[in-house]
């Protein structure tokens, strides 16, 4: 397994709608509405590197996703 980090930024008034969202993605373990320079921080385990660009896709066609900052573990 592939752990993966997603700090996302999202448009103003649809941090919960997004919030939603990203949680009900298969790959999220873990999803957590933070204060800061993100909105939200999703944690995925991705069975192989290759499944990376299927999870960013799938977090940016979320509606209200603006901006996406992702940490693989190695």
């Amino acid at each position: 397994m592939v752990v993966v980090i997603v700090l996302i930024q999202v448009k103003a008034g649809t941090a919960s709608a997004a919030f939603e969202h990203i949680g009900k993605i298969k790959e999220i373990q873990q999803v957590h509405m933070v204060t800061g320079p993100y909105d939200i921080i999703a944690i995925a385990d991705i069975p192989v590197k290759a499944g990376f660009r299927r999870l960013v896709e799938n977090i940016h066609d979320v509606p209200g996703v603006e901006r996406t900052e992702t940490c693989m573990s190695i």
